[in-house]
């Protein structure tokens, strides 16, 4: 998560390690649960266990806070998915590398991932921010060029790349939605076998 700098000034809160993150991580629990429309900033303040006042030291308004959670959100999920692919040395690998690091970080990161993509509208680019849509449409490109790569060097067969690659994120989201953390399987393992029958599907022959 990015680094943000918060005003100082009488009654911040002295206590709280990383106030930043712990404000935005008690936000995103009670907005995954409830709902953005109904969860309040007294609700963020008293889960905290600070004022609603000295929250205004790092967040002026609900929205301010609801900005940053999804921003960060967005970052941190490309940093994960870019650090996966780098690390395999294939297409092919390369793909699954994707697909099951975005799979590990709802799962690792629940209530951030269901409050920044459900938590509001469920997820209507209008809701967005310029900052989180160019954010939204940097991870979005990871995948394409991931697949255009692949077609480039003649491993992958696809016609309509970012169609495609909307079809994979979208059923990776989908997965956060009924994913239950007691399953038989995990968010990797099910992503993995999503990564395998797609790659049956364009592996070149």
């Amino acid at each position: 998560m990015k680094k943000r700098e918060s005003r100082v000034g009488p009654g911040r809160p002295p206590t709280i390690k990383d106030p930043v993150r712990t404000i935005c991580d008690a936000a995103a629990s009670l907005i995954a649960e409830k709902g953005y429309d109904t969860t309040s900033l007294q609700d963020v303040a008293k889960s905290v266990g600070v004022t609603k006042a000295g929250l205004y030291h790092y967040f002026p308004t609900k929205q301010a806070l609801f900005e940053t959670i999804v921003l960060d959100t967005l970052e941190d999920l490309y940093q994960t998915a870019a650090t996966a692919i780098a690390a395999e040395p294939d297409h092919r690998s390369k793909l699954i590398g994707f697909m099951s690091a975005h799979a590990a970080y709802f799962s690792d990161h629940g209530d951030r991932f269901r409050a920044s993509f459900f938590g509001r509208g469920g997820g209507e680019m209008a809701n967005y921010t310029p900052e989180q849509l160019a954010a939204r449409k940097a991870y979005t490109r990871l995948l394409e060029k991931l697949l255009e790569e692949g077609v480039r060097d003649k491993a992958f067969v696809v016609a309509d790349i970012p169609t495609f690659a909307r079809g994979i994120l979208g059923m990776l989201n989908w997965m956060a939605r009924w994913l239950r953390p007691d399953g038989p399987q995990s968010a990797p393992e099910i992503a993995r076998s999503y990564a395998s029958t797609i790659l049956d599907g364009i592996a070149k022959d």
